[in-house]
Order: C-alpha cells, then sequence, then structure tokens
C-alpha cells in the first residue's frame, strides 16, 4: 500500500545544489483526485509511474483534477474522488547551476609551429539549466539516479573536456601555443555550441562554460622567456648566433654566481669579470648583426676572455684595372671610344689603318695608331715563314 498524500510539494534546504527532489523518496504515493501539489517558482513537477512520465505541471498550485492532469485520468480512469492511484513526483529545480569544475585529468597533446609536439592542460567552469525536465528525469535521474549538481559535474565534465580536446586540436593547426592565452574567450565560445547536441539529448543546457587557464609545460614557458629575453636584446634576428650569445652569457653568469664549483672562487670571479667585459661588445654585436659569431664585436679583452687570439680579418682584393679605350678620326669625324678588341675588328675591316689618329684619357695630342703602344701591336708584320730545304728521309 503507497503513502496517501493530501498535498505535496518541495522546499529545497540543500543550498541550491539539488536539482530534484522524488516524492515520495522510495516507493509509491497514493494520490488521489482533490489532492494539491504546490510547484514552486523555478520549479517543474514530473508525475511518474512504472518509469513512464505521465504529467508535467508548472509553478503554481494545482490541484489534482481530470482538467489538470487529463493523462492520468485517461491512464487510470478516475471517475470518483476516493478512487487513488499510486504515483511519484519528481520536483524539479529549473535554475542554472554555477561554478561547476572542469578540467583535464591527461595532458592534450598538440602539434605546435614552433616547439613540435607541446602537451597543455586547461581549467575552467561551467554551468547547467534543465531545459527539458521530463527527459532529464527520465534519461538522468530514472536511469542514473543523479539528483545532485555535484553528480552532474561528475557526469557532464567528461564530455566538456573531450569536446573541447577536440576543438583545441582542430584551432591549433598552423598555431602556436603561444597563441592559446589570448583565444579563450573565443574557446569557450566554440566549445559550449559544439556540446549542445551532447546536452540536449539528455533535457539539459551547458548555460555558461568558461575556459580559466591553459597551462603549458615548464620547458614551453622557459623558451618563451628565453626568446622574449633575446628579443629585448636584439638577438632573435641572429639566429643561432644570438642564442649562442646568450647561452655564453648565461653559462658565464651561472659560472660567476658559484663560488663553490670547480676551480675555486678565483677563476669563478674571473669568469664574472670576463662576462661583465663582454656583455658591452655583446650589445654592440645584437645592435650590429654583421659581427658575426660569439666573440666578435667583443673587441679584444672579449677575446682574450674567449681564450683565442685575434681572428684574421680578410683582405679585400684591388679593383680590376679599366680597360684602354680610344677615341678615332674616322672619315673627318670624332668617333668612340673604343677597346682595343673593337679596335683590332675596326683594322681588320678596314675602318682604320696605322695612320688613323687616335686619343685616350692622358695623350698630349692626338697621335697615328701604330705609334700607340697598346695599338701598335696590331700592325706589326708578321714574322717571315722558315727557309731552307727540307730534311732528308730517313733511310
Amino acid at each position: 500500500m503507497g503513502l496517501g498524500l493530501e498535498v505535496i510539494k518541495w522546499e529545497d534546504r540543500s543550498g541550491g545544489r539539488r536539482m530534484v527532489q522524488r516524492v515520495p523518496q522510495a516507493g509509491m504515493a497514493d494520490l488521489k483526485l482533490g489532492a494539491r501539489c504546490i510547484v514552486q517558482e523555478g520549479q517543474a513537477a514530473v508525475f511518474f509511474r512504472n518509469g513512464q512520465a505521465m504529467d508535467v505541471l508548472k509553478p503554481g498550485g494545482h490541484t489534482l483534477s481530470t482538467e489538470n492532469i487529463p493523462l492520468i485520468s485517461k491512464l487510470y480512469k478516475l471517475v470518483y474522488a476516493d478512487a487513488p492511484f499510486q504515483s511519484a513526483v519528481y520536483f524539479v529545480s529549473l535554475k542554472a547551476f554555477r561554478d561547476l569544475k572542469w578540467g583535464t585529468k591527461e595532458p592534450i597533446l598538440l602539434e605546435d609551429t614552433k616547439f613540435g609536439f607541446v602537451n597543455v592542460r586547461a581549467f575552467g567552469k561551467f554551468s547547467v539549466k534543465i531545459t527539458d525536465p521530463q527527459t532529464f528525469v527520465k534519461e538522468v535521474v530514472g536511469t542514473e539516479g543523479r539528483q545532485d549538481s555535484s553528480d552532474i559535474e561528475k557526469w557532464f565534465k567528461d564530455v566538456v573536456v573531450a569536446r573541447f580536446a577536440d576543438l583545441l586540436a582542430e584551432y591549433m593547426t598552423g598555431k602556436s601555443v603561444v597563441q592559446l592565452q589570448a583565444k579563450r574567450d573565443e574557446l569557450s565560445v566554440a566549445t559550449k555550441a559544439r556540446t549542445a547536441d551532447d546536452f540536449a539529448k539528455y533535457g539539459i543546457e551547458l548555460h555558461d562554460f568558461i575556459v580559466s587557464s591553459i597551462s603549458l609545460p615548464e620547458e614551453v614557458k622557459a623558451a618563451i622567456n628565453q626568446r622574449a629575453s633575446m628579443g629585448a636584446l636584439g638577438l632573435n634576428a641572429q639566429g643561432g648566433q644570438g642564442y649562442m650569445q646568450m647561452a655564453m652569457a648565461q653559462a658565464l653568469k651561472d659560472s660567476a654566481n658559484n663560488p663553490g664549483g670547480s676551480g675555486g672562487g678565483m677563476m669563478n670571479a674571473g669568469l664574472g669579470l670576463g662576462m661583465g667585459m663582454m656583455m658591452p661588445g655583446m650589445m654592440q654585436g645584437a645592435m650590429n648583426p654583421g659581427m658575426g659569431m660569439p666573440g666578435a664585436g667583443m673587441g679584444h679583452m672579449g677575446q682574450q676572455v674567449m681564450g683565442g687570439a685575434p681572428p684574421m680579418q680578410a683582405a679585400a682584393p684591388p679593383p680590376l684595372p679599366a680597360a684602354a679605350s680610344f677615341h678615332a678620326a674616322i672619315n673627318g669625324a670624332q668617333q668612340g671610344p673604343f677597346d682595343v678588341n673593337a679596335f683590332r675588328a675596326m683594322v681588320g675591316q678596314g675602318q682604320v689603318n696605322g695612320e688613323t689618329l687616335v686619343w685616350r684619357n692622358g695623350m698630349a695630342a692626338w697621335t697615328p695608331a701604330k705609334q700607340v703602344p697598346e695599338l701598335a701591336a696590331i700592325f706589326a708584320a708578321p714574322p717571315p715563314l722558315p727557309g731552307g730545304a727540307p730534311p732528308p728521309l730517313p733511310t
């Protein structure tokens, strides 16, 4: 026999954590026509029997009658007010349940354009709101027995993290993790949209989703800080040489700050002094990227600290001598200038000869071409062919 109830209501005393309250908490209740059901503002009442939702009542006071709950009346054919029916009523809170927390249990592996493969973690908050009380009670409460927001938090945060990880991997295509912190709001909106269908099938919606932080590995943070330091000194443009200068300066600094290290305090003090002398040269090298490897731009003292002789300076070759060019008087007109090869070709074509007057820069006056040393060889007569009888044939 069920528990007879004349007034059915739920006053939430859980501090806002309770999402669903079953009346009665166990078993079934004997309800009669004329009983009162009071549904508070921000609640809904769902009548269930044998796992089937029969009616949903909205906020307000309701007298159970065939007019108010026609489905129940039809199912049980209630004709008389004293004919009870057994049922359980689930009161559902329709307010938003906030400050639910989510976080990645395992790091999310991402492919980064600058650092290769990087593991990141993410944390944040979310809030949910029941939009379909009947579906929620049937799919979540009736099947899983979950009634508090803490139960929902544990159940749904795995869905949230999975969708966030997928979205993050898609977003990171062609990007670097250094851009993620600035895109948290964008990722929050996209994750909320991505999970809409996952929540809707349980009669619930993701009301808010917040990405509080995206945590990078310590080695990636150190690399970002080092890159920022190199940028402040103007060393990023020098690539590997800039990194070597930065690493060398840091090594010298660490040695100078380690009095108990090998080599004694005097050696460490000397390294510290050497670093102090090298820094101005390194700064100068940062201002002048053409100064090459560490040691260049440090000055003579910096080279002594490095333990090497001053580098040899490669001498530039002298410029090629300019070819002589001549002006020529051809048919009473000045033409040119012509270089020696062009002049030789003109001789072969009969345009000029040894008597043709020529002049070049540095000559006092026009002079016949055959008297100019650079051109005289053109007009020299070839030597005679060798004479005499040929030698006798061998016997």
